[in-house]
């Protein structure tokens, strides 16, 4: 069962949609955090895709879009990588307050940007027992910082803002890109964690993968690495995105 399901986080409403499986619960749930400028559908559905596979398997899961993007509250300009933690720290709340949903067994989801807060989270949140990263950025700096030229960084400076790609990102996003380590986060769990990652991703370097599983594996019971041959950024082929939903479903109906 698929709807709609709103909350709020300090004080503004998160779009969210909520996937109930079939059969008396309380089951196992997913919260899953789309990356940077996207949404809870994600690219070629991949979000919509995942939710409807870890519904026919069982587990409930709650996508949703962070404050300032979809159609959650907020300006997209006052989005910084803590504000995007926060929501996610909210989605997992309202999943384990959820009656549907046993809360002693949530996990988490992100791509891109996403697998940073994710990563975050779970370092944060003893309430995650498993997490799966997709193509997810170890380091905003040498990510999102790259495609800021001096021009760029001149504007940013004069107006507050700048222009990319139709979205207006915030100084403030720039200025506290380091506040958080994801990869010293992921390092403080030992929950299993799953690092998916494609060799053709342009928009996140491989590397960032092997950085994860380095920090991950200190003190952890079980990581796995999962590389995709010729995987883009977002797995926009449908063999790849089969591939990386089936084991990312099958991930959580092992550790969960």
């Amino acid at each position: 069962m698929q709807q709609a399901h709103d909350f709020r986080n300090e004080g503004q409403l998160i779009a969210g949609t909520l996937h109930l499986p079939n059969g008396v619960g309380p089951h196992p749930a997913v919260v899953l955090c789309h990356g940077f400028t996207g949404q809870r559908l994600e690219s070629h559905f991949l979000f919509v895709k995942t939710s409807r596979a870890l519904e026919q398997a069982g587990i409930a899961s709650l996508r949703f879009d962070f404050r300032g993007s979809g159609e959650s509250e907020g300006k997209f300009r006052d989005m910084t990588v803590e504000t995007e933690v926060s929501d996610a720290l909210g989605a997992v709340d309202e999943a384990c307050s959820l009656a549907e949903v046993d809360e002693a067994r949530v996990g988490i989801l992100g791509l891109s940007l996403g697998g940073c807060v994710a990563a975050c989270v779970t370092g944060f949140e003893k309430r995650v027992k498993s997490t799966v990263l997709w193509s997810a950025v170890a380091s905003l700096p040498e990510t999102i910082g790259r495609r800021l030229d001096d021009e760029r960084r001149r504007l940013l400076a004069k107006q507050g803002f700048v222009d990319v790609g139709g979205h207006a990102l915030g100084k403030a996003f720039v200025d506290r890109m380091e506040a958080l380590d994801p990869l010293a986060l992921i390092g403080k769990s030992s929950n299993p964690v799953l690092i998916v990652h494609g060799t053709a991703d342009e928009s996140v370097p491989l590397a960032h993968a092997e950085r994860y599983e380095a920090n991950a594996r200190h003190g952890r019971r079980q990581v796995e690495k999962f590389i995709l041959e010729g995987a883009d950024h977002t797995y926009a082929r449908l063999d790849h995105e089969r591939l990386v939903i089936d084991r990312a479903v099958a991930w959580f109906k092992e550790t969960l």
